[in-house]
């Protein structure tokens, strides 16, 4: 993925929603309604509650699309 492509944007676990796009672990993924989890230990995403919120979540944003490839004309 090209890097001009994305905007970082540190936030709380508890403003995380299914469908965002999120760094965990060095990986992109994007979140499910079963990634995310609040209980007595609070919010939880993949498991982990990033110590009780207090390690901010790297949420991915598309800053923009990528054109669509057209066919070169011979």
């Amino acid at each position: 993925m090209d890097e001009n492509n994305v905007e970082v944007v540190l936030t709380h676990i508890s403003l995380i929603r299914t469908g965002d796009a999120v760094e965990h672990n060095g990986k992109l993924m994007t979140v499910s309604p079963g990634d995310i989890k609040c209980g007595f230990m609070g919010h939880t995403l993949f498991g982990d509650s990033y110590r009780l919120g207090s390690i901010p979540v790297r949420k991915i944003n598309l800053t923009h699309a990528m054109p669509a490839r057209v066919g070169s004309a011979t």
